[in-house]
């Protein structure tokens, strides 16, 4: 076998090696023993071939290494492995199932459990959140409205008083006198 074709498959194993690196977890073995198999090729191919294929390796390990990994670092978590390493798809799933569940929200009013800061909790539909408080400081047991929903964060802003109390009944003012009032209070009188 010629000192060329050593090289050669050295290079070669140290690219396979690199490969398995990024499918299987080793915790950096292979990877290793992918680094100690390039640049043996390389130095090999300077030492027992010529200058230009010592050149050539080099070129080629420098060239290809970089996008290897940048191809396992797009790849690997989509590999069965990196799912399971990973959980990046569970994830995902929760993330944009609470986003959508957080959008909901927008409109509906609650009630501030802590003193809003800005930040506080507040009651919304029976569940307690975390809010941030757009405007006026809410104390606790204030009227809130969730306004916006910004990534995670439930921005409110505190409900008037006048505008959350029930329009109160509207009492029809008598002409009775405060005179009348008290014979009727002291008719029965039993000490008069």
């Amino acid at each position: 076998m010629s000192p060329e074709m050593i090289a050669v498959l050295l290079l070669l194993a140290g690219f396979g090696l690199l490969f398995l690196e990024i499918l299987l977890p080793t915790a950096g073995v292979l990877g290793f023993l992918a680094a100690v198999m390039l640049i043996s090729s390389v130095t090999y191919g300077f030492m027992k071939c010529s200058f230009g294929m010592g050149t050539a390796l080099l070129v080629i390990a420098v060239g290809i290494v970089p996008f290897v990994i940048a191809l396992a670092v797009k790849v690997w978590p989509h590999t069965p492995i990196g799912k399971m390493i990973l959980l990046d798809s569970a994830t995902d799933e929760i993330a944009h199932s609470n986003k959508n569940s957080l959008v909901e929200l927008v409109g509906r009013q609650g009630i501030a459990q802590s003193r809003l800061l800005p930040g506080g909790v507040a009651e919304i539909d029976g569940r307690r959140w975390d809010v941030v408080i757009i405007g006026p400081v809410a104390d606790q047991g204030d009227l809130i409205e969730v306004v916006e929903v910004e990534g995670n964060r439930i921005m409110v802003s505190r409900v008037d008083d006048d505008a959350a109390e029930p329009e109160k009944p509207v009492v029809e003012e008598t002409t009775e006198s405060l005179s009348s009032r008290n014979d009727a209070i002291f008719e029965d009188d039993p000490f008069a």
